[in-house]
């Protein structure tokens, strides 16, 4: 067997299935045990939710960071580099040890006899790397709900739920009270828990909050407004500390925000304290790519990364805090998503492209056009972005947005690096 190089490590991976049924923690468990993936030095940072939980981590990544503290940061998906979704200090892994790592795991998948998916792999990858690397910390973003999750075989020392609503209903439940649940999974003893004190299926948390006799902090937050090409906000709870200035636009990036420096103060009480200035420095320094990200100036091209109900009604709701005349839409979303709310909010669009990303959750964009009763089709995205890049006038703005493998399809298209 020829030794890995990044592309045949992508090809490899690619060719593992990507589960959508049947979770269990029993390979993950197996995987680590295997490879010997002992965590119990790191401090670890585990982050569920619908939406805002990237943002999240990277906030609370980049907090760690500015305070002296070597942090793992993993995410998914990526937007156009699988490297993207494992770093150390803000920098992604490389290409060699990320070759070199996946050569590790499928050497050792097959000696073991053990049938790893691709979440798994990765996931053990970031892990393996993260103690590689001597890390302090491992702040980790659940892939999909959280309890069989194959990150929740970390356990937290504070774990963050952010915004919840109605996704993967066929999964995780068709409920926000069942999604919560799931999301809660990831509570271990001993956790501190972080959450908005309004979040959908807040029961459900508090429930596992009061069965493990843990803690629980709610962060409130107001005056958000914005400033320039980012915004602030005076977080009132857990905590006072006003002028909280962000580098990202998007109303809902002061709930992000706050959140995560809920969780930087809820470290207090594990002994470790970060001053203020060096918290807030870290919050401002924050920037997450795909978050109502203008790549742009000229026509005004924005991404966004919002990919349910929720993050699209989020998304549109923040559209304020750009000037244009004409609003073209780019859309495109995952099969498995309820795109019914679609309608309403894409009738603020002067013209609206469907599209459809590579991946195999994609929905053909003529059935999402059909959903919503109007909109272009047109396959590839490629061709979607020309169409759009094509109509677009100076002052207009072209929104891309539905979901992240779609705005990942933007960056190159663009020519923009990240």
């Amino acid at each position: 067997m020829s030794q890995m190089t990044y592309f045949s490590a992508k090809k490899w991976l690619y060719s593992l299935h990507f589960a959508m049924k049947g979770f269990s923690l029993t390979v993950m468990e197996k995987l680590s045990a295997e490879a010997n993936l002992d965590t119990k030095k790191i401090k670890v940072i585990h982050v569920a939710g619908s939406n805002g939980k990237g943002s999240t981590a990277g906030y609370v990544s980049q907090v760690l960071i500015e305070a002296g503290y070597r942090t793992g940061l993993y995410t998914s998906p990526h937007l156009v580099e699988h490297t993207e979704r494992i770093r150390v200090n803000g920098e992604k892994i490389s290409r060699k040890k990320f070759a070199e790592l996946a050569e590790h795991f499928r050497t050792l998948t097959k000696k073991k006899k053990i049938n790893a998916n691709y979440f798994e792999i990765i996931t053990a990858m970031a892990i393996k790397h993260f103690i590689d690397e001597k890390a302090d910390f491992i702040v980790a973003e659940t892939g999909m709900g959280g309890r069989l999750d194959a990150t929740n075989i970390l356990d937290g020392e504070v774990c963050a739920i952010t915004s919840i609503s109605l996704e993967h209903t066929q999964y995780l439940g068709k409920t926000t009270a069942k999604i919560a649940e799931e999301k809660a999974g990831i509570i271990k003893k001993g956790s501190i828990v972080v959450t908005k004190k309004n979040n959908a299926g807040i029961n459900a948390i508090r429930l596992k909050v009061k069965k493990l006799g843990n803690r629980i902090i709610y962060p409130e937050w107001k005056n958000a407004k914005q400033k320039g090409n980012g915004q602030t906000f005076d977080l009132v709870k857990p905590v006072k500390i006003k002028g909280i200035e962000l580098s990202m636009l998007g109303k809902f990036q002061a709930e992000n925000a706050a959140i995560a420096i809920g969780v930087i103060k809820s470290l207090e009480e594990k002994g470790i304290s970060i001053p203020e200035n060096i918290l807030m420095k870290g919050i401002a320094k924050t920037v997450v790519n795909g978050r109502l990200e203008k790549i742009i100036s000229a026509p005004l091209v924005v991404l966004d990364a919002g990919h349910s109900p929720d993050g699209w009604e989020k998304t549109f709701a923040s559209l304020g805090q750009f000037k244009y005349k004409k609003l073209i839409v780019v859309i495109g979303t995952m099969h498995d998503k309820n795109v019914k709310p679609l309608k309403k909010l894409l009738k603020k669009a002067n013209y609206v492209i469907t599209t459809k990303s590579d991946s195999f959750r994609a929905l053909e964009s003529e059935k999402l056009s059909k959903a919503i009763g109007f909109g272009e089709a047109i396959e590839p995205a490629e061709k979607a972005f020309e169409k759009a890049a094509g109509m677009a006038k100076k002052g207009d703005l072209i929104l891309i947005t539905g979901s992240i493998y779609l705005i990942g399809k933007a960056y190159p298209y663009f020519k923009i690096k990240i």
